[in-house]
């Protein structure tokens, strides 16, 4: 065999043996001949005793009825918990890209059952899916499993089921969370929920669900931040129960003298369905906000059996001053890709 041909034989052999991992990981396979060789593979999702990677990687530690963390240049970005004895599944933390300090709290007073990012509902056919007696009323993880993982992005899928206590569930609950990295200051985590009656559903007005955030005190306005929606309306005394496409609350982060600023949106998209069509918004100047119409309701929501009520939120998390028009065109990328996706 003439040197030439097998070099090109050698090549060609090392890349099939070599790039079968990015295969099996969905990444894009590129090599031609006299090119420099091609970096490593990107994995995504890491195995044990794999080095430090310097881009995002999920996985789900232990069991999938336990939680799944996702991080960014080896640095925790934010974790899934799905525990089989809590309350409700929730995000916590949910760092910031910048400071990598939490943009969320758990625990914090004055509501202590206030977890990070989270979802639930109080007076859900007489029951409470909302706060305390994680020993009574739960919504109960089933399945938690990653979806699609790229260099930038991370997916994840989940099964819940709203479950009384001494009784069977009552909502059958799918979730689909897609963090997007945008750049070196700014992700986005797209929120899809998907509830069916498994029986007759009321939901009665309450002022508890569903869903929501908990800032941090250095990013809320009882801690010296600024809580405004898309309207330009400010604090809770002006945006509670008001319509909106978007709220963000922001401010300087606590324990550092650069004045760093950092903060969190939630955007909501236009729905069909009543009483979430009206895009009325719950505040609290201590850090919880919501897109949550349940405390402005005239009359209860009833779900008939088979019934599915579909919702979409995208949580921008940033660095720096407010800027509308950053937050106006996101809402209109996320009302365009949730379309068919929400009620």
């Amino acid at each position: 065999m003439e040197r030439r041909d097998f070099l090109k034989n050698s090549l060609l052999t090392a890349g099939i043996l070599g790039l079968g991992n990015q295969v099996f990981h969905g990444q894009p396979t590129s090599m031609v001949l006299g090119d420099e060789p091609a970096p490593p593979p990107v994995k995504p999702i890491p195995t044990y005793g794999d080095a430090r990677a310097d881009y995002l990687t999920a996985y789900i530690y232990d069991s999938q009825k336990s939680a799944a963390w996702i991080r960014w240049k080896n640095a925790t970005l934010t974790c899934y918990r799905a525990e089989a004895l809590q309350k409700y599944p929730y995000f916590y933390p949910l760092n910031s890209l910048k400071s990598g300090l939490s943009l969320t709290s758990e625990t914090g007073q004055p509501w202590p059952h206030h977890r990070s990012v989270f979802f639930g509902a109080d007076k859900v056919n007489g029951r409470n899916f909302w706060q305390n007696n994680p020993d009574k009323d739960r919504i109960v993880s089933k399945k938690l499993e990653l979806g699609v993982i790229a260099a930038k992005s991370a997916e994840l899928l989940n099964e819940c089921a709203w479950t009384p206590s001494g009784s069977d569930p009552i909502l059958a609950d799918k979730r689909r969370f897609l963090l997007t990295i945008l750049n070196d200051e700014t992700y986005t985590l797209d929120c899809y929920f998907e509830l069916t009656a498994l029986t007759e559903v009321t939901i009665k007005p309450s002022n508890h669900g569903l869903f929501g955030v908990r800032t941090t005190e250095d990013i809320s306005v009882d801690g010296g931040g600024t809580l405004v929606n898309s309207e330009g309306q400010e604090r809770q005394e002006n945006t509670l129960g008001k319509p909106a496409k978007w709220i963000a609350s922001y401010g300087k982060r606590y324990g550092r003298g650069d004045g760093l600023i950092e903060g969190l949106a939630i955007l909501a998209p236009p729905f069909e369905r009543e009483p979430f069509k009206q895009g009325l918004w719950f505040t609290r100047n201590y850090g919880n906000f919501s897109p949550m119409p349940l405390n402005f309701m005239k009359s209860d929501i009833v779900l008939p059996q088979g019934d599915v009520l579909k919702l979409a939120y995208r949580i921008v998390a940033f660095t720096g001053d407010l800027d509308k028009d950053f937050f106006n065109k996101q809402w209109d990328e996320f009302a365009a890709v949730s379309e068919g996706k929400r009620s």
